[in-house]
């Protein structure tokens, strides 16, 4: 099995003051969306709310997402604009839990 290797890193701001999370892109063409913390550090007792992050983000984005881990997510097929759209939806999430 051949290893992936990070080819490109993308930062994102506003999700979590404490620990933003930050945007993957392999050499085998898939993304990682990996977070510091999940639920977020901002969230209290609300595990359960973010227990389905992965389908929010699967809504937000249009392609499949994987929850690999806690706080791992794998997009296998993303579209050329998939990695905008993770970081448009992670950016507005936490302004827009708050409306």
């Amino acid at each position: 099995m051949r290893e992936t290797t990070v080819v490109n890193t993308i930062t994102v701001s506003g999700f979590d003051p404490e620990g933003e999370p930050e945007i993957r892109q392999m050499s085998d063409g898939t993304l990682k969306v990996v977070f510091n913390f999940m639920p977020p550090s901002y969230a209290e007792d609300e595990e359960a709310k973010y227990a389905d992050f992965e389908k929010l983000l699967e809504q937000a984005v249009g392609v499949p997402v994987l929850r690999e881990d806690r706080e791992f997510f794998l997009i296998q097929n993303p579209q050329s604009d998939t990695s905008d759209k993770v970081k448009a939806f992670l950016e507005g999430y936490r302004k827009n839990q708050t409306e």
